[in-house]
């Protein structure tokens, strides 16, 4: 090796002589001999690691790194630590790291530092799967773990929400006495927040010893991503943290913000909005800021949301938030408005997200017009079309039944993805196009676009709704030939298809075949069973799940609540009304509207009142709740005392509030408050009037006597079908002996009859509607004129 290099140095010294002189030929001599030294003992000089080192810095392209590896390979430079940490970094960084990842762990000594080294870079390159891989070799070489390596460890196996392996990892920190470490116990925090109940990682957090800002926010973050009622926990989390002398700083005021909103606590997030204020933290902060208004209009405090923003940078991700937040919380009409308030008043500029919200909201109200109109202006702005627009434009076309025009934008797009197949398979499933929506499945699969669990959870959702008993089985076959079936969400939807196709003894097979029965899949046979009026079996489900050890959530709570009460069993109301309180879950809204029916619908409207007056936090739900019940006990007088309440409250009702209001006015007989409560629906809640709100009114004229108002009513109407409204209007003809427009209504059902494509409701039959109006003389009569 030695007389090669020294042949090739004196050819080199003869060029050189002749072009320059011999220094640079001897300098060159010189590296090259310790490159051949180094490539023979494995060893190199300090600077020429140094150069390589800055060489890989540099490199910027896969070619020229995978060069300039094996050139170090060829000098013997492949086990030395520094140079190999240098590689890592630079493959990870080119997205190349899992092919050349067996490699790294060669260069990787007995130094555990090297290798807990090594574990950051990766994870933080965003290989997970690697870190995991580092994890095991370590323990394989029995070199032993430290702080860092299973903190990264357990990072990793959040982002590939690996439960049971993170299990393993706490094992090996509580065997290693790493449990208590304060970076460790963050980890694990992260974890089983994330991965299991939040009971898990409160014990963890109890553990620390040393607690600071961090393992209080991990704490509070874990709480922040939990819907349930357990998330009021991260308040007295907060509390004890200032108790400490701990300063909160704004990411955990970021945490507090969404629970607060998930919560609809309006108090605690004021709290939280108040104690930034005074110590100043988050000043034009964008995230802070933003969250702010999110929390606002999750509460539905639209008015605080809109002054936040108005004081604040109004960065477009605020705007986003607000706009999101009306939609989420169904004020879609508001989303629209302060949407047009954004472009012209403020002169903000969107972004995508931004048209993606106004484009929901267009499609919960089903307003094809606005809807165009954005996508137009999408256009003369030749702003592209990305997969969130594209779909969320497919969306709204579909609900306003514009299925070509849903179809044509699908055939535009460049790239379908799986996204955008979902999205239109599932608009096709909700426009009872059955047959369509499976040929695109197969065209899906022939484009090689992998159908995911979402896919078929489309499918099988909405043939649950419409209980399609034979498409439904064919999914079932499908999701066990593709090896869907053991995703536990998909067999918990296929029990709920079964069930509510009225199968219950198909829903009971694949619930028992399910190795590991987990709340969620409890829930979904419960619910099932409620379908199916299967009531009695859903409260003994509720009692077997908890002797199995599983803990019933709120979702259960509810279902169980319903079973109860549908059954007028007053002592289980009560009984579940006792767990409620032993499972603290006195303070979760929802539950406790749940047991406001169910005390209504047993008789017992005190408790309905009293437990009413109790809640701290009341939402639309609330509302809607009491009202029900006091229409369901007659007290129509305290239905509107209670809407005029809504009012002064600013709590904006909904259609089934309107309903129960125009229910209340009809019974009393307040015709000029229900046509002013009507009016409002449009005018002043943007809610658009359904053939339930119809039918009160009609009816509420028809017993005042108001029957040409009432016709004048329905005609003017924006129903696709006025059939039942008609039927009641000729009721009260037939009560009030109006003959003529008795006569013209049952000329429209006659032509109904005979065209039944002019919007006849198939669940209506209009011969039997007229032959029960004829135990009147006169109605006789005229039906005998009329069918001559």
């Amino acid at each position: 090796m030695q007389s090669r290099g020294m042949l090739t140095i004196r050819g080199l010294s003869k060029s050189a002589a002749a072009r320059t002189d011999k220094v640079a030929a001897l300098k060159l001599c010189r590296r090259l001999l310790g490159f051949a030294a180094g490539a023979n003992s494995g060893y190199s000089r300090p600077s020429d690691v140094d150069e390589f080192a800055v060489l890989f810095q540099n490199c910027a392209d896969v070619r020229s790194l995978k060069k300039l590896h094996a050139r170090v390979l060829t000098l013997g430079l492949g086990r030395d630590v520094t140079l190999g940490s240098e590689i890592l970094i630079r493959y990870a960084s080119l997205g190349i790291l899992p092919k050349t990842s067996l490699w790294f762990q060669g260069f990787l000594n007995d130094d555990l530092a090297q290798w807990s080294s090594a574990m950051v870079d990766i994870f933080r390159a965003g290989y997970a799967e690697e870190v995991i891989l580092l994890y095991r070799g370590l323990k394989l070489r029995q070199i032993g773990l430290d702080e860092k390596t299973v903190t990264f460890g357990l990072k990793s196996c959040t982002e590939l929400r690996n439960l049971l392996l993170g299990k393993g990892m706490h094992a090996d920190s509580l065997k290693l006495g790493l449990s208590r470490d304060k970076f460790v116990c963050s980890s694990l925090v992260g974890l089983y927040s994330k991965l299991a109940r939040m009971a898990d990682p409160h014990k963890v957090f109890e553990e620390i010893l040393d607690k600071d800002i961090v393992s209080y926010t991990s704490m509070i973050t874990g709480y922040s991503e939990n819907m349930d009622s357990i998330s009021w926990n991260a308040f007295e989390i907060a509390s004890d943290m200032l108790q400490s002398n701990l300063e909160v700083n704004r990411v955990t005021l970021v945490s507090l913000l969404q629970v607060a909103g998930n919560l609809r606590a309006i108090r605690e997030g004021k709290s939280v909005h108040c104690y930034s204020i005074r110590r100043g933290i988050g000043v034009l902060d964008e995230v802070l800021e933003t969250s702010l208004v999110h929390m606002y209009t999750r509460c539905g405090a639209y008015q605080l949301a809109s002054a936040v923003l108005k004081n604040s940078m109004q960065v477009v991700a605020s705007w986003n938030a607000l706009l999101a937040g009306l939609v989420q919380t169904g004020q879609s009409g508001n989303a629209i408005h302060h949407f047009s308030v954004m472009l012209h008043e403020h002169k903000a500029i969107p972004d995508s997200v931004t048209y993606a919200n106004v484009i929901s909201a267009c499609a919960e109200l089903h307003n094809y017009g606005c809807a165009a109109s954005v996508h137009a202006y999408l256009i003369r702005r030749s702003i592209p079309l990305d997969v969130v627009l594209a779909t969320a434009l497919i969306e709204v076309y579909f609900k306003c039944t514009r299925i070509m025009r849903s179809r044509h934008l699908f055939d535009q797009l460049m790239v379908n993805d799986v996204v955008s197949y979902n999205t239109m398979i599932y608009g096709y499933l909700q426009s009872g196009m059955a047959n369509d929506a499976i040929t695109l499945l197969k065209e899906m699969m022939a484009e090689c676009v992998a159908p995911n669990s979402v896919t078929v959870l489309s499918l099988l959702a909405a043939i649950a709704d419409h209980k399609d008993f034979v498409r439904g089985r064919w999914i079932h076959g499908f999701a066990i030939r593709h090896g869907f079936c053991s995703d536990v969400d998909i067999a918990n939807q296929i029990t709920r298809m079964y069930s509510c196709c009225g199968k219950i003894a198909a829903a009971r097979i694949v619930f028992a075949s399910l190795e590991k029965k987990i709340l969620i899949s409890w829930t979904a046979m419960m619910i099932g069973c409620l379908f199916g009026r299967h009531c009695g079996e859903a409260i003994r489900l509720l009692q077997l799940m908890q002797q199995h050890g599983v803990k019933p959530d709120s979702v259960t709570v509810m279902a169980a609540a319903q079973a109860a009460s549908d059954l007028r069993h007053l002592k289980g109301v009560k009984q579940i009304h006792c767990f409620v309180y032993r499972a603290l879950l006195e303070k979760d809204t929802k539950t406790a509207n749940s047991l406001i029916t169910a005390y209504a619908k047993c008789g017992r409207l005190d408790l309905s009142v009293g437990l009413f007056l109790c809640l701290e936090n009341r939402d639309l739900d609330s509302w809607n709740a009491l009202i029900s019940a006091y229409g369901m006990h007659g007290f129509y007088i305290k239905v509107l005392e209670m809407f005029k309440l809504m009012e002064e409250g600013n709590i904006n009702p909904d259609g089934l509030t309107f309903s129960s209001v125009h229910s209340a006015c009809s019974h009393v007989g307040l015709v000029k408050e229900g046509l002013r409560i009507f009016q409002s629906m449009t005018s002043m809640y943007s809610v658009l009037p359904q053939e339930e709100h119809y039918g009160c009114i009609v009816d509420l004229l028809s017993r005042a006597g108001h029957l040409e108002e009432g016709y004048k009513l329905i005609k003017l109407s924006t129903l696709n079908d006025r059939s039942s409204v008609l039927c009641a209007l000729l009721s009260g003809c037939r009560t009030h002996g109006n003959t003529i427009l008795g006569q013209i209504i049952s000329d429209e059902f006659l032509e109904l009859e005979q065209n039944p494509e002019k919007g006849r409701n198939a669940s209506l039959d209009v011969p039997g509607c007229i032959n029960a109006l004829l135990d009147d003389k006169w109605m006789k009569v005229l039906y005998g004129t009329l069918t001559g």
